[in-house]
This record gives structure tokens, sequence and C-alpha cells, in this order.
């Protein structure tokens, strides 16, 4: 009975901390950091300082939104004889291609055999010849402001990246999916941020990331999040990656709950990918910050939170036949069982959209913790690869 009682609250502290005590705690420290750390430095530059950037672009059978991000791109606020556009298309066969060759001020690269997101990047950086690298994606809308906003931070020496938001557009036709998606996200950029204050954040999102170009190494041909991979090298490399909530891109969420699983899935198979590629991260010693960051954010979440999750109400259950007269017990069992008939109800109301949004987290938060098993799964069992189908988002 009491180690039941002892694995119920180490799976419960472990989820709450993952999704709760770990940002607690993040803000408390980035308080302290605020009063005892001068943070004011000057960093406005004039057009004839701003460095020259390349905008990095992998696209795959993006035709039909080519047009609008080379518009996106070319309103943004920096002078435009510093912005330079590179895209990748390998292996696309939709005319991506040849409606890039329509813009002079755009260079390509492409392969007719589809190599991956990874590989795309690797190739691109051999002919990046600015200082500053953006990578960001061809479906989404970039802020105006956003290069300004990068590379100020990147004016420090110890500053290698810069992470922008990431934002999810409310969706045309009430999609809970996309609501979802858009909580989930304003929760992980408030983390992001968090972690920036207190020193740098981990990692950052494919839509909207920047780099001193001298900092890049090529990474392995079948990495499936290369963001993370990229943002990691950086930080490990003994420089800071800076949050910037100034520098947005912005995109529409999936276009139903199954087409987020995929995306969540894929994501937790890289997840799983670079953990065990990885696993010397692990010791604090030689990088303790980041090491603490990476397994409270990354790795609880990836590899622990969801067993905690299912296992829960069945160590509940277990104590309370054993102690059917402890009342706390049984407010945590029903507790538990609402939240996961909230699931329920979600999963099946999931292609009704008149219902309440907020009716949908539980049922999110539930896909979310399966994708990371299913993701697992498929890593062990080699399925994932980094030539990945994207999931289809509203438009």
């Amino acid at each position: 009975m009491a180690t039941s009682i002892w694995i119920f609250w180490l799976l419960a502290f472990i989820l709450l901390y993952t999704y709760a005590g770990y940002t607690f705690l993040l803000w408390i420290t980035a308080k302290i950091y605020s009063w005892t750390r001068s943070t004011a430095t000057n960093m406005e530059s004039s057009a004839e300082e701003l460095p020259a950037v390349t905008m990095v672009v992998a696209a795959y059978n993006e035709k039909a939104v080519v047009s609008q991000k080379i518009a996106n791109i070319n309103q943004l606020n920096y002078p435009p004889e510093k912005v330079f556009q590179l895209w990748v298309t390998d292996g696309s066969t939709d005319g991506t291609e040849e409606v890039l060759k329509d813009y002079p001020e755009v260079s390509i690269i492409h392969h007719t055999e589809r190599l991956g997101k990874a590989e795309a990047i690797n190739r691109a950086m051999k002919l990046v010849q600015t200082p500053v690298t953006v990578f960001s994606d061809a479906n989404t809308i970039v802020e105006p402001n956003s290069l300004i906003e990068l590379v100020k931070p990147l004016t420090d020496s110890k500053t290698g990246g810069v992470a922008g938001e990431k934002r999810i557009l409310n969706s045309k036709n009430g999609n809970p999916t996309s609501a979802g998606e858009g909580i989930y996200w304003r929760y992980e950029s408030f983390i992001k941020s968090m972690e920036s204050a207190t020193g740098s954040t981990i990692s950052a999102a494919g839509e909207l990331f920047a780099i001193k170009t001298e900092l890049f190494t090529p990474i392995p041909p079948d990495t499936l999040l290369d963001d993370f991979e990229i943002s990691s090298r950086i930080i490990l490399g003994g420089n800071r990656v800076k949050y910037s909530r100034y520098a947005a891109a912005s995109e529409y969420g999936s276009l139903n709950f199954s087409e987020e699983m995929k995306r969540k899935v894929r994501i937790a198979a890289g997840g799983f990918q670079f953990l065990f590629r990885n696993l010397q991260l692990l010791n604090p010693f030689p990088h303790p910050g980041y090491t603490f960051k990476y397994f409270s954010h990354k790795v609880l979440r990836w590899a622990f939170a969801p067993a905690c999750l299912f296992l829960l109400p069945f160590f509940n259950a277990f104590i309370i036949a054993a102690e059917s007269e402890n009342p706390f017990y049984l407010l945590t069992l029903v507790i538990l069982l609402s939240f996961f008939l909230l699931g329920l109800f979600g999963h099946l109301a999931r292609n009704r959209k008149a219902i309440p949004h907020l009716m949908f987290l539980p049922y999110y938060a539930i896909l979310m913790n399966i994708s990371e098993i299913v993701g697992f799964f498929k890593f062990i069992q080699h399925k994932h690869n980094p030539k990945w189908d994207k999931s289809k988002r509203e438009t």
C-alpha cells in the first residue's frame, strides 16, 4: 500500500513539474535575474549598420504559397539590398521551382531527388555568404519588423541565435484543432521567453530562426528536428540562443486532429532521435544550465510525462480500493476521470465546430501524450523518415 502511494505521488510530481512547476520555477528565476542584473543594452542600429541576411526556405511542393511568401519577404522592414533569398526545392513535382524562376531576387537550389530537409539545409548553408542566416518556412507569414528584431540580440558577442515566436492564426472555419494548437504555442512561447530571460532558450521553431552563419555546422542528413539540432549545437558551442516575441511568424493550424497527431508523432520521433543520439547531454557537469532546461522542458515531456498521465488513474484507483475512506484520493480520482471523460468527449465531438474550443483542451493534451508514445515506437522501429509528408493545414 505504501509503495502505491509513493508511486502515485512520484507520477503526480513528474506531471505537475513538467507542465507547471518548471514554468513557475523559470518565472521566479527570471524575476530574480531582472532584479539583480542590468539588461539595458543599446541595440538600436541604423540601416547602414544592419547586417546582410540570407533567408533560407526549404520548400517541398509549395507552389500554392510561393508568391505570397516572396511578397511577404519583400515587404519586411529591412534594407532590401541586404536581404537575400535562398530557396531549396528538392524533389518538388508541383512546379515550385518554375514559379520561383519568375523572381530574379531568388536563388534556387534544386535536386530532382528528395533528400530531406536536413540535407537541404546543409547544402544551402554552403552557399550562404551573409553574416546572418534566417530560416523560415514557405507557408508562414513573417511580421514586418521581424528581421530587425532577430538581428538586434545578435549584436551581443555571446548570442549565436535568436528564436522567433510561432503564432497560430485563428481558424476561418472555427476549427478546434487550431484553438488547441494556438494555446499550446502560447504556453510554449512563454516558456521560451522565460528560458531566454534566464540565459538561453534551448530550442527554436523552424518557422523563424536566425543564427550567426559562422556558427553553423552540418547536421546529420536523417535529422528530423533540424531546428532543435541547430539551436542545440549553437548553445553547446558556448553561445546563447535568445528569444524574441517581437519577431513572429504566423500560420494556420492543422486541418484536423488527425493531421495534428501526424505532426506531433513526427516531432516525438525526432525528439527521441535527438535524445538517444545525445545521451551525454544528460550529464550536467559540462553544461549544467542547458542540461537542467533540456531535461525539464524536453526529456520529461517526451519520455516520462505520457506514462505518468496514463498510469496515474490506475494507482489512484488501487489506493482507493485499499483505503476507500480517504476523501483526498477520491477527489483526485474524480478529477482524473473527469479529465479523461472530457478527452473522450473531445474525440467523439472532434468534427463539431460549434462546441466551445476550451472543451477540446483535454483531448488535445491527451492526443499530444499519445503522440509521444506512438513517436517512441516509430523511432525504435526505425519507421521515422526525414522525407516526411507535411501535415495539411487550413488556408
